[in-house]
């Protein structure tokens, strides 16, 4: 009974499109297509713009890195001439490093139009991170060099000068954070530099006795925070490309 019931139901559907078809129907359909291959035309051309629009932020975010790259490389150059005392292996190896990650940005920029966007956004993501972590490690020697200073400063007892150069050193660990923005795998690190900063810096400024230990201890938790970042860079480059 039900089978006979849908055969007359289907029977009835299509003597009534057949009798559609014949009433004008077909124009209908016809324009029902033509809007359909203008919605999908319109669709195709807002989905190339928006690839476009993706390519053309990748790339210049790409550029950014290269320009950050640059300063950090004029940085270290302008420490290595300093020959400070402590950070000639720590500032080649820095150099060592950006130069492996300026090659590797530069290979990832000429392939980044044969990736898929989602490829390519990751990839440019991951060397961001680099290019900013080494920046901020560029910053945190130029701290370093700066409280190195201060020891020699504050055993002589011309403490002026070196409180002078621990707040400056302080300010670039402030820029170092900054830099790193929401990467902060080395908070930790940044908050005992900071601490042992301010420390350091009311020693020197109460004249006490223990001056040049609170400003070598400065200079301990520098070592370990540009230390950590160097291994991390280290791992990074060995990363699959």
């Amino acid at each position: 009974m039900n089978e006979l019931a849908i055969g007359l139901s289907l029977t009835s559907l299509v003597i009534s499109a057949i009798a559609y078809w014949r009433s004008g129907g077909k124009q209908d359909v016809e324009q029902v297509r033509r809007e359909l291959n203008r919605d999908i035309e319109a669709l195709r051309v807002k989905y190339e713009e928006s690839i476009q629009s993706l390519e053309q932020t990748i790339a210049a975010a790409y550029e950014s890195s290269r320009q950050h790259l640059q300063t950090a490389g004029e940085k270290l150059r302008q420490l290595k001439n300093e020959a400070i005392a402590g950070l000639e292996k720590q500032v080649q190896l820095a150099q060592q490093q950006l130069e492996a990650l300026r090659q590797r940005l530069e290979q990832a920029a000429k392939s980044a139009k044969d990736a898929t966007v989602t490829a390519a956004r990751n990839v440019e993501a991951a060397i961001s991170a680099r290019v900013r972590r080494i920046e901020a490690r560029t910053t945190l020697l130029e701290a370093k060099a700066k409280a190195t200073l201060a020891v020699g400063l504050a055993t002589t007892k011309v403490f002026d000068k070196a409180e002078q150069l621990l707040e400056d050193a302080a300010e670039l660990v402030r820029s170092a954070r900054e830099t790193l923005g929401s990467d902060h795998a080395y908070d930790q690190f940044l908050d005992k530099m900071k601490l042992s900063l301010r420390e350091a810096t009311t020693a020197v400024r109460t004249h006490a006795e223990n001056v040049r230990q609170k400003i070598e201890q400065v200079l301990n938790d520098a070592d370990r925070i540009v230390g950590t970042l160097e291994s991390d860079e280290d791992k990074a480059a060995k990363q699959p490309a």
